[in-house]
């Protein structure tokens, strides 16, 4: 695994997204984590195929949130800091070719998002940052692309973890 944003900050984002049960269940890791981008994988499992031999439409959604959360979550470092986590709040998906074997999967978010996410925490509204991720498999064909929003809710105080992300 390598990085170019080699510090702290976007180390521990990798270790949380490692960490997180159901990414090591099926086995999604993070590559690489950059300001904005971050890439991920979902290895070959006989776990997670379907009926057709290919990979479960699913299964692709693991490296696509985790992707999208880091890449979001890697420009919102003073959000993060005040104690805001993100969740998904809406995800569309295009699956476009079936995909076989490894799954990569490139989340971007823009710069852009980094002054409406603070404005919204600064107002005491619920960040919102929407990211791009594009799947590719084994073969290096797009099989997928994704639009997620992700919704940061206010963690530093209690009683917020069973809000709804509206």
């Amino acid at each position: 695994m390598t990085s170019s944003a080699d510090d702290p900050f976007h180390e521990g984002l990798r270790q949380v997204g490692n960490d997180l049960p159901f990414n090591q269940h099926l086995g999604a890791e993070v590559v690489s984590i950059d300001p904005g981008r971050v890439v991920t994988r979902l290895g070959a499992d006989d776990r997670i195929t379907n009926h057709l031999g290919g990979v479960h439409a699913i299964a692709e959604l693991a490296p696509v949130e985790l992707a999208g959360a880091l890449a979001a979550s890697s420009r919102l470092r003073a959000v993060l800091e005040r104690g805001f986590v993100p969740v998904v709040g809406s995800l569309t998906v295009k699956y476009v070719a079936p995909a076989h074997g490894e799954l990569t999967a490139v989340g971007i978010v823009g710069e852009d998002a980094i002054a409406p996410a603070l404005a919204a925490a600064d107002a005491g509204e619920r960040p919102r940052v929407v990211a791009n991720v594009e799947v590719t498999d084994a073969q290096a064909t797009t099989v997928a692309v994704a639009e997620l929003t992700f919704v940061y809710l206010d963690m530093s105080g209690a009683g917020d973890e069973h809000a709804s992300v509206t």
